[in-house]
């Protein structure tokens, strides 16, 4: 087999942001060890149907057992895109195969495509590749989609990429890892697929090291993400990410997410990262209040949060700190929300405050294991009334909770927003760090400026993938 991987990561929520997508980088890293020829085209939407149709019949040739897999973890109809190359492709080489990953959930709209994967998949990937039985992972056979049942950390192991000449890296890049897989919490409104996972493999200082010093000393890269659910679960980790430092002759920008009441209930925590200093952290706070928190598997003391993110300005105060609220949930009320949000401006906790009202979803199709979060699964269990008024693929349905409902979630959370736009940014801890990669912004953003600041982020960022485009398409032809 020969394959060539298409992705695309530009239209989730940051369409303005410049990084490469991890599950293309992994799935290209498994290929290769296993024997077969691959290569990656990144951001495949800003290439033109020539520009596309020009790279495969360059990569492929005469090849008689070529396969095109397609990776888009943030919006799976990217794939209509392709629709005319995927056809046009599947005529020139009759046993094309065409696979897909990066969707939790089968959307049976989507053409051109003989293999779903669901979720996440790399041990499944590994199984349809070497020819072995699939059938256990089997839920539809025309088209084949694939969901996995089960985690094996043995197979499904922490992503570190290996950086390939011809994906044409630069400094403005962020490269993401993980430490280890899946998170050993199960919080009832999560839906990461492999919560509640036992984690025992994770990696290992030196190959992060070389990593880190590869993609420094080679491309100038400085910033870097932890795609780590939960990067602070235990103290290993963080003690593994601060080893792979000694001997770097430069400090690691690193985004990624923290359990904020971990960090409250564990002191050592603290020294940790006041030497990895972060560059950006998101907390899920998803509430201040305690009754709310406990109620969803987050139980610390209201006092302790806020003291840990006192603690955290003083000993890092470079570190942009965002952090997330979930507005109406149950055990809650307008009044803690707005008080919290008061205190958290006037002490200054946080560099961005994030609000969302409470979301519960229903799936009309098929989806991985873990996709539908306990919530989804049973909102009455958790005492939550709904209704379902769309026959989406997925639908979010109206829920009521003791004191609020989804319509007044949604107008509280934005009048919240509203109300604080001019004090503290809205940013995501990605976007800071990709606006920090794209050097448009420092530690200092001020909220009035974000919006304007994205629009140039936007224009810059485009400006990056299609220089990437041309030098890629240089590459396939140098092929020929």
């Amino acid at each position: 087999m020969k394959f060539l991987i298409l992705s695309e990561n530009s239209n989730g929520s940051w369409p303005y942001l410049y990084f490469r997508g991890i599950g293309a980088q992994e799935l290209s890293k498994r290929i290769t060890a296993a024997g077969y020829s691959n290569t990656v085209i990144d951001w495949f939407t800003y290439w033109t149907e020539d520009e596309l149709k020009e790279a495969v019949q360059c990569w492929f040739g005469d090849c008689d057992d070529p396969v095109i897999a397609i990776s888009t973890p943030f919006s799976p109809t990217d794939i209509a895109y392709l629709n005319r190359v995927l056809a046009w492709a599947k005529q020139t080489w009759p046993d094309l195969k065409v696979i897909h990953g990066g969707a939790r959930v089968y959307d049976s709209a989507i053409q051109n495509v003989d293999v779903f994967f669901l979720g996440r998949s790399m041990q499944v990937f590994e199984d349809w590749m070497r020819g072995r039985d699939v059938s256990k992972y089997t839920a539809l056979t025309d088209p084949l989609v694939l969901k996995n049942l089960d985690f094996d950390e043995n197979q499904d192991t922490p992503v570190i990429p290996t950086l390939s000449e011809h994906d044409f890296y630069n400094k403005d890049d962020i490269l993401g890892f993980e430490i280890g897989v899946g998170c050993k919490f199960n919080c009832t409104f999560c839906n990461y697929e492999l919560r509640g996972a036992k984690i025992s493999r994770l990696a290992s200082s030196q190959d992060l090291h070389n990593f880190f010093s590869q993609a420094y000393n080679r491309y100038g890269i400085e910033n870097f993400f932890i795609a780590d659910d939960t990067p602070n679960e235990t103290d290993t980790k963080l003690e593994i990410l601060l080893e792979s430092f000694e001997g770097l002759n430069f400090h690691p920008k690193i985004t990624g997410f923290t359990r904020l009441d971990i960090l409250a209930a564990r002191p050592k925590q603290i020294e940790l990262y006041k030497k990895i200093q972060f560059d950006s952290l998101f907390f899920g706070i998803e509430s201040f209040n305690e009754q709310a928190s406990k109620l969803l598997r987050k139980k610390s003391g209201l006092y302790n949060v806020y003291d840990t993110l006192k603690t955290l300005r003083e000993i890092c105060p470079s570190t942009f700190l965002v952090g997330g609220l979930i507005v109406g949930l149950n055990g809650d009320s307008e009044i803690s929300i707005r008080n919290s949000v008061l205190k958290v401006l006037e002490e200054d906790l946080l560099d961005s405050i994030q609000l969302y009202p409470l979301s519960i979803n229903k799936s009309q199709s098929i989806f991985d294991e873990g996709y539908m979060s306990q919530l989804d699964q049973d909102p009455e269990k958790f005492g939550y009334k709904t209704q379902t008024v769309s026959t989406a693929i997925v639908s979010e349905q109206q829920w009521v909770s003791d004191w609020s409902n989804l319509d007044h979630a949604t107008k509280l959370a934005d009048s919240i927003a509203n109300g604080i736009k001019f004090d503290v940014t809205n940013l995501n801890h990605m976007e800071y760090a990709g606006l920090r990669s794209l050097g448009l912004i420092d530690n200092n953003v001020a909220p009035a400026v974000v919006d304007i600041v994205r629009k140039r982020a936007y224009t810059k960022s485009k400006n990056l993938k299609l220089a990437y485009v041309e030098k890629k398409l240089n590459f396939f032809r140098s092929l020929t």
